[in-house]
């Protein structure tokens, strides 16, 4: 779908960057590699995907930042108790976050699924955007960069691939599909307990 949005919007491109912008903001890491593809294809260019991408992942950052300084910290602690934490536990993680901030933020942007809590949490504890802004634009600038430039050699590398190389792939998916069929089909039935 993207790709067809893509190619329809390319006599103006401005909207293909808006829909990759959004499409980044949603969804991240495979649009990011997405648009490495595109540019490799010559539907874009690598500069504005870069700058897409990165506005993108930084403005959803800022969101999930925004939505942890509306919380309340003693909410937390009342919930922890609930969960039997000790709230000398939650202080301690405050604490730590709040020395700790700008190296987490850094260290997220390489993670899958660590930056969106170390951002609520950096946000709930009240940390200063002045403190951890720079490490956090310098790692998505790295993460967005090195995503990028894979897909945008992958799409190239699958493009440059012709003849038996090609037909070798697709054979080879052939014969994993082919055998995860008879694998679940046949096999899996073996292992399966007898009802009585």
């Amino acid at each position: 779908m993207l790709f067809n949005f893509l190619v329809i919007s390319s006599s103006a491109p401005f909207f293909s960057y808006l829909a990759l912008f959004l499409v980044t903001f949603v969804e991240g890491p495979i649009a990011t590699l997405a648009g490495g593809a595109f540019a490799s294809s010559g539907l874009l260019q690598p500069l504005p995907v870069f700058f897409s991408v990165v506005l993108a992942n930084l403005t959803a950052d800022m969101g999930w930042y925004t939505l942890g300084r509306c919380g309340k910290t003693a909410w937390l602690t009342r919930l922890a108790t609930k969960f039997g934490i000790n709230p000398c536990k939650v202080d301690q993680l405050s604490e730590g976050i709040q020395v700790n901030a700008p190296k987490l933020l850094f260290m997220s942007k390489f993670t899958t699924g660590f930056p969106i809590p170390t951002l609520i949490a950096t946000g709930l504890n009240k940390v200063p955007m002045r403190r951890w802004i720079a490490p956090l634009v310098s790692g998505e600038l790295i993460k967005s960069a090195v995503l990028v430039s894979v897909g945008y050699y992958f799409s190239k590398t699958l493009d440059s691939t012709k003849g038996i190389l090609h037909t070798l792939l697709w054979v080879m998916t052939g014969v994993l599909l082919l055998a995860g069929f008879v694998w679940f089909k046949f096999i899996n039935k073996k292992h399966k307990p007898v009802r009585n």
